[in-house]
């Protein structure tokens, strides 16, 4: 079976910020990282610390480059005899290769898992929505929410024991929910030019007490030093939302770009957006506009 969306956009989005709301990642893939040294392999690759995960648990991580640069983020979900990683799916090849590179001596395997799908189910009684289905924590949109990751096979009988309870979403339901929590999205937002502290992943995927892993040095330099040129910012502005890539203005000159905008079910008359912006214009609190409409920063939801 294949669920469809059938409630109005506001529908949806109480179900996403107050209850629950399902969405079909199709975008997104999984790879399976297996082997008796998986957990402290994968420690060393990714920005978090996932070495005591345990069924139930995920994880928010981002692979980076020797250079500190993005190269995908993910969410990290153990298994019985493995840890599912799921990666935007534009990602997914170019990551495993990436991932491969450093197999030396380690006893681990990496596989496309090309039969899996994965179903978010968001909001704040999401895990008690999906108790018993296997599901696992990933706050994908700032009110709490979890991962199923279902076989072809089964599929159809998730869906059922769902459809009752939790309404299918729109994407654009999807993207204005994650745009009121100041969500960042890989391959919108961010991407492989930019540097973790830039895309404001820190927070939520960065551990600075786990020991070495590899873009580490990059990471923390710039924490330690505050010296990224611009980062993602989340704005208000008033009338309809402007497009991806309009210019971010101050005194009428450029200052960074919107990423991603839609308009606010929650502010009458208002737009929500994430851009990228010069730092020293957002620190200086200089007044900003996108096209003729004066836009504010807002602060970002601490995770």
């Amino acid at each position: 079976m294949t669920p469809t969306v059938t409630l109005s956009l506001q529908e949806q989005l109480d179900a996403l910020q107050h209850r629950a709301g399902l969405r079909a990642l199709e975008d997104h893939g999984v790879l399976a990282v297996k082997g008796a040294d998986r957990s402290a392999w994968l420690n060393g690759v990714v920005t978090q610390d996932v070495r005591a995960l345990e069924p139930g648990q995920g994880a928010y991580a981002v692979a980076v480059g020797v250079k500190g640069k993005v190269l995908s983020d993910l969410w990290v979900h153990p298994a019985p005899d493995a840890l599912l990683l799921v990666v935007p799916l534009a990602q997914r090849d170019a990551l495993q290769a990436h991932f491969e590179r450093y197999i030396v001596m380690e006893d681990v395997t990496l596989e496309a898992l090309t039969d899996v799908t994965v179903l978010s189910v968001q909001g704040p009684d999401a895990r008690r929505l999906t108790e018993g289905l296997g599901a696992s924590c990933a706050d994908r949109l700032g009110r709490g929410g979890v991962d199923l990751l279902v076989p072809a096979g089964d599929l159809d009988r998730v869906y059922v024991a769902l459809q009752h309870n939790v309404p299918v979403v729109s994407i654009d339901a999807w993207e204005v929910a994650r745009l009121e929590a100041a969500v960042p999205a890989f391959g919108v937002d961010f991407d492989g030019g930019n540097f973790v502290q830039e895309a404001g992943l820190t927070a939520r995927a960065v551990s600075f007490h786990k020991g070495c892993y590899l873009g580490q040095e990059m990471v923390c330099r710039l924490e330690m030093r505050g010296q990224v040129q611009k980062h993602l910012v989340s704005l208000v502005l008033e009338g309809p939302a402007p497009e991806r890539g309009a210019p971010v203005l101050s005194e009428d000159k450029p200052v960074g770009a919107v990423t991603s905008a839609a308009r606010s079910l929650a502010l009458p008359g208002s737009a929500v957006a994430l851009a990228m912006v010069r730092r020293t214009t957002v620190d200086a609190g200089e007044a900003l506009a996108v096209g003729a409409a004066p836009a504010r920063v807002v602060p970002r939801p601490v995770p």
